[in-house]
């Protein structure tokens, strides 16, 4: 990985070249990396040529409105991160940033493409199978789909400007995103109002997901406490393989455990008691 982000930062030519072939993840880390190290001039540049091959793959109707506003939202939201995350150097206002950006993105795209959950069904009836029935059968409503996808969007983003951040130190300041990622804590004001909007999505018909949307920032900064926690004990890696194990299994469930040690944490400052 240090071999990619060296090529990346040899010259614009070559992070233009990874940008624009749209490999998942390490393309929009690209960008970020560019933006978080050059600022937003040379970050701007490299946007606007990852995005030629989406728009003109979406013009000439290779791609369908829905694909095309995806991936411009995606890298739209990644370089608004990058740039919030280089400004304030606070990942609880980047993270902030790149959820709201990536839900606008998503709603956008699902006004222009005709609405996300019609978009999705006749994509799965096009392609045969069943599929568009056991669609119906989970998005039983616009607002679900629209905010699976916000969810999935702004997970996908986070884990794009983590890998750029942590290229960055990688290259730049060995040891620094560790650091930085292990005292990211939320303000108690943001943090309260997540947790009360992610209890409301919860009990809300056809808004469980856009909760978790809300809810994403603090459930970052939870998994971020326990990566402290785990460092600080000294307990080693099995603790978190299996935070991750179980967030893939039961990602909302977990999100609610983690939302909550994220409030705490806002409110007691768990780290700064354990420093006296």
């Amino acid at each position: 990985m240090r071999a990619l982000a060296e090529f990346i930062m040899r010259g614009r030519v070559r992070a233009v070249l990874i940008t624009m072939v749209g490999i998942p993840l390490i393309s929009p880390a690209a960008l970020a990396l560019v933006s978080l190290r050059r600022g937003g001039s040379e970050g701007l540049m490299v946007l606007a040529w990852a995005l030629l091959p989406v728009i003109a793959a979406g013009l000439s109707g290779y791609m369908s409105p829905l694909m095309t506003g995806l991936a411009a939202s995606h890298f739209a939201a990644v370089f608004c991160g990058a740039m919030l995350l280089r400004g304030t150097r606070s990942w609880g206002a980047a993270l902030v940033g790149v959820t709201a950006v990536a839900a606008a993105g998503i709603l956008l795209t699902a006004h222009f493409s005709g609405g996300l959950l019609q978009s999705l069904l006749e994509a799965a009836e096009a392609s045969g199978g069943g599929q568009a029935e056991q669609l119906r059968q989970v998005f039983g409503s616009e607002p679900l789909a629209t905010g699976y996808l916000s969810w999935v969007s702004a997970i996908t983003v986070a884990l794009a400007l983590v890998l750029g951040r942590w290229w960055q130190a990688l290259l730049y300041n060995p040891g620094g995103f560790r650091q930085e990622f292990h005292q990211l804590r939320m303000p108690l004001p943001l943090a309260a109002a997540g947790m009360l909007l992610w209890v409301f999505g919860l009990v809300s018909e056809g808004l469980v997901f856009w909760g978790a949307v809300v809810a994403f920032p603090m459930v970052v900064a939870g998994i971020a406490l326990i990566h402290w926690l785990v460092a600080r004990r000294g307990w080693g890696r099995g603790p978190l393989v299996a935070l991750y194990v179980m967030l893939v299994i039961a990602a909302l469930p977990l999100a609610g455990f983690l939302c909550g040690l994220a409030l705490i944490d806002s409110w007691i400052d768990i780290r700064g008691r354990a420093a006296k």
